[in-house]
């Protein structure tokens, strides 16, 4: 026999989920409104960056210290969202470009000078004594692997990153890139060819890594598969943000970031 209070409990949930579903209905009628007038140039793609040991995020002294941040974990820039080393995230990786980033030494200041798209900046450059490409005004020129991507959470929904890979996590950006390139799909009528890079899912997570330099938390990347049917809107949403990607003003960022 139910009793009034499971009758009572019952009828709340069914109370919330109607409520649930009106509002959902309701922001459906509306959907884009006020945004209207809003383009690539006015946005700034969100990063995942990884937390280090001397990052503001994880210092509790710090204006930028974010409640339960450790060194390890992966932020969103923008959403402040943690990432735990350990479990990572789902990423579906839409698009890349190699940037060559100018920098001010941080004994003159520091922060982003420019951003050049040609490797031809190289060339002006000569290396010092700490292997980096410095520039006759003295500041020195960083290769950064962007990497843009759709973050995946539980319930399915996505958000846009880029994903910026410097110094020793190129290595890593040069395999993930092998890895997306090698896959292969065979068509109804037989041929083979190489699917969209957002045809696959790829879980993030960090690892602890050193060298004579320094200690530092680096990426891990694995292949998850490729996207289901049941997820065929990632992968609409996915083509979606590679089709409009501002990638000239998609850096945003003026930190020097570990690892070496």
């Amino acid at each position: 026999m139910t009793n009034n209070n499971e009758k009572n409990e019952n009828k709340e949930v069914t109370k919330k989920s109607s409520t649930a579903l009106t509002w959902s209905s309701t922001f459906e009628e509306d959907a884009g409104s006020g945004l209207e007038n809003i383009t690539s140039e006015d946005l700034t793609i969100p990063r995942l960056k990884i937390l280090q040991a001397l990052s503001p995020e994880v210092n509790k002294r710090d204006g930028k210290y974010i409640e339960g941040a450790v060194a390890g974990d992966t932020l969103n820039t923008v959403t402040k969202e943690l990432y735990h080393e350990d479990t990572g995230c789902v990423v579906i990786p839409v698009s890349y470009r190699r940037i060559y980033l100018e920098w001010q030494p941080r004994e003159s200041g520091g922060g982003l000078v420019n951003q050049h798209f040609d490797s031809s900046i190289l060339k002006e450059t000569t290396q010092d004594k700490s292997y980096r490409n410095v520039l006759p005004s003295g500041n020195y020129v960083q290769t950064s692997a962007s990497h843009f991507a759709l973050v995946i959470d539980e319930s399915g929904s996505y958000q846009q990153v880029m994903i910026a890979m410097a110094g020793t996590q190129l290595k890593k950006s040069r395999t993930w890139n092998s890895v997306m390139s090698s896959i292969k799909v065979k068509s109804s009528n037989g041929n083979i060819f190489t699917p969209p890079s957002y045809s696959h899912k790829y879980k993030l997570t960090t690892v602890a890594e050193s060298n004579d330099r320094g200690t530092w938390f680096g990426w891990n990347i694995d292949l998850v598969g490729a996207i289901s049917e049941e997820e065929l809107s990632l992968y609409e949403a996915a083509k979606h943000f590679a089709s409009t990607i501002n990638i000239e003003g998609s850096v945003g960022s003026t930190e020097q970031e570990a690892p070496f």
